[in-house]
């Protein structure tokens, strides 16, 4: 679920890298080309300039933290160190500054495991010294994190106020304890649902000066900060490089930067918002770029804060499109949306300079920048660059991995373009798919490719798969492209995936046992794969498979009761062996005959359960898979 930002807020989360959910792990005649070699990118803000810190911890040495859990509760515990996530359903290494350091971790699914459990977890990590803050009545804490939410865990931030001998009174916290008159507790990543997350790594800003309201100097020379995690089973919450500094009077920091309208646009645009790396132009002309942001004062200073833009076509370093938003008065800890009051539409195809910075009366952010591409034919969200990939075929189950497109102009799909990993064994099938997405329920299938056979010449490149005929695309309407597979013990592909998610990516869980739900459920995703959708004509590489003798095959009927006739016309002279697997590759049947020209075989599978099954035919040569489904 999206989130709009409140204008008053206490914590600050700046953004710098990735997000997930409850799982385990041009031109046309250029068109082929543009698909594969496309690299947009994105610069993440960099904050304004602040004070120095006056105290600083890597993790780089255990001993200055005590790590410690409720007795009543469970014995989980936080970890210091180099440790990854080791239970079912793993979130990735936090990428800190200071990552070779190590950091701090805690490891809720591991301990619940791949059901999880009703088990309280109450734990914690305490500075072991404390720190003076006399002469520092606003101070900021800033820590790296990396947090992926579940259900019902909560992380807070206590400061810890000492009698001078080391006498701390804690607060007994569970997620829902009502912290509105504690001045000293902070919860963090309020509003997130389940599976959302934080960029990898994400950096917090949280200014702790109400903790200190009133203190004498003997309690300001004995201050802790504590990391609480509470709950009852969550995914993993990664800490490094905190520190504190004294918060200026100055100070406005720029983050959350979108140009498809994710915040606000949306819901005038009547679409979800995505910001598109590649945008075909005419989707781009009837539904332009529209400018967003979320700005927040860090100072002590109240700052009358307008948002800018500034978008430049990289092929004749000209000013395609200036921007502004209306003026927002920002009080100190405050934020707020900002919206450009105009939006870009392109003339021309090809790529965009995007810059955005905040000015404020006494402070300006620092300028982020990001690219997008205006194309012909071509619609993506992902990055273009490797950053990790989900396995679809496997031995477990075929898995359906899939991104949704918000389309703006009808316009007809012709094909699909994924990038196989090199990790992925030749042999392997896949297929795309077409569905309508449906927000209160599971996608709707629309069209599917043919069966594409991996190659070796594949692997670590893109593939274009082509729909039978032209698939009608309607305005107005939220579509989901996919690449699936099927289950083989062996023949086992993924594909790479680039790029954070605001939404709207997912996979379907076809026996692999990814979470809680059952077969055939889908599961939201953080990362956005490298699956894309094309219009128009494009060339598309043909496997040496398709091109010997899938042309001369028909398989009827199919769907089947179980019996079904394959025919092979005009076959080139050769042993052919013809087997048929379950979705698990089990094989349930297999003949070999030599064929010379014509052939035709009856077969019966009545016996078998109803499902989809796989036929492979091969030659001494070539081989060819096609999905028979027994209703």
């Amino acid at each position: 679920m999206k989130k709009i930002y409140l204008s008053i807020c206490v914590v600050m989360l700046t953004t710098s890298v990735f997000a997930q959910s409850r799982m385990a792990e041009m031109l046309k005649k250029d068109a082929t080309n543009y698909v594969a070699n496309v690299v947009p990118t994105i610069t993440p803000s960099v904050l304004s300039t602040a004070p120095a810190p006056f105290w600083t911890d890597d993790f780089s040495n255990a001993a200055n933290w005590v790590i410690d859990h409720d007795p009543t509760a469970c014995a989980l515990d936080w970890q210091i160190g180099s440790n990854s996530c080791t239970g079912s359903y793993p979130i990735n290494d936090i990428v800190s500054t200071s990552a070779a350091n190590g950091w701090a971790m805690i490891d809720s699914d591991s301990y619940g495991g791949v059901t999880g459990g009703t088990e309280v977890e109450d734990c914690w990590l305490t500075m072991a010294n404390p720190v003076d803050l006399n002469g520092y009545p606003y101070v900021t804490l800033e820590f790296e994190t990396q947090y992926r939410s579940y259900n019902s865990e909560q992380c807070y931030i206590v400061v810890g106020i000492g009698d001078g001998s080391g006498n701390v009174t804690w607060p007994d916290l569970t997620p829902t304890t009502d912290i509105s008159t504690m001045t000293n507790v902070f919860a963090l990543f309020q509003g997130f649902s389940s599976g959302d997350a934080t960029t990898n790594p994400q950096i917090v800003k949280l200014n702790i000066g109400s903790a200190l309201v009133g203190l004498t100097p003997t309690e300001l020379a004995d201050i802790y900060i504590r990391f609480h995690w509470t709950g009852t089973w969550g995914y993993a919450w990664f800490v490094d490089d905190v520190s504190l500094s004294e918060t200026p009077d100055n100070l406005i920091t720029i983050q959350e930067e979108v140009f498809g309208g994710w915040w606000v646009g949306y819901q005038t645009a009547g679409g979800i918002g995505f910001d598109y790396s590649l945008y075909p132009m005419n989707q781009a002309t009837a539904n332009p770029y529209a400018f967003e942001s979320v700005i927040a004062n860090e100072g002590l200073a109240t700052q009358n804060v307008i948002m800018n833009v500034e978008v430049t076509e990289d092929a004749t370093q000209n000013s395609a499109y200036s921007g502004s938003s209306n003026a927002i008065t920002l009080a100190i800890a405050e934020r707020d949306t900002f919206v450009t009051t105009t939006t870009f539409s392109p003339i021309n195809i090809g790529a965009y300079t995007i810059e955005m910075w905040g000015v404020g009366d006494s402070a300006n952010t620092n300028t982020t920048v990001k690219t997008t591409v205006v194309t012909d034919t071509v619609y993506a969200r992902d990055m273009g660059v490797e950053e990790g990939a989900w396995r679809v075929g496997r031995p477990c189950g075929g898995m359906v991995l899939g991104v949704e497109f918000d389309v703006y102009i009808t316009d007809d799909l012709t094909s699909v373009s994924a990038y196989v990993t090199d990790i992925s064994v030749p042999g392997a099938i896949m297929f795309g798919a077409l569905y309508e997405a449906d927000p209160q329920g599971s996608p709707i299938w629309l069209a599917q490719t043919d069966d594409y056979t991996i190659q070796q010449t594949d692997l670590g490149n893109w593939v274009t798969i082509s729909f039978n005929g032209q698939q009608s695309l309607f305005s107005g309407t939220t579509y989901m492209i996919a690449i699936g597979g099927y289950a083989h013990p062996n023949d086992t592909f993924s594909i790479s995936v680039s790029g954070e998610s605001q939404a709207g990516c997912t996979i379907q869980d076809n026996g692999c046992s990814l979470g809680s739900g059952g077969f055939g459920d889908w599961y939201t995703i953080a990362d956005v794969p490298m699956i894309r959708m094309n219009f128009g004509t494009i060339s598309i590489p043909t496997s040496i498979e398709e091109a010997s003798f899938k042309g001369n095959l028909s398989i009827y009927p199919n769907p089947t009761n179980g019996i079904f006739t394959i025919d092979l016309n005009n076959t080139i002279s050769d042993n052919y062996l013809f087997t048929i697997s379950n979705i698990l590759g089990e094989e349930v049947y297999s003949y070999q005959a030599f064929v010379n020209g014509n052939f035709q075989k009856d077969i019966d599978l009545s016996s078998l359960s109803k499902g989809v099954y796989l036929l492979n035919i091969n030659n001494s040569n070539s081989s060819v898979t096609e999905r028979i489904v027994i209703e």
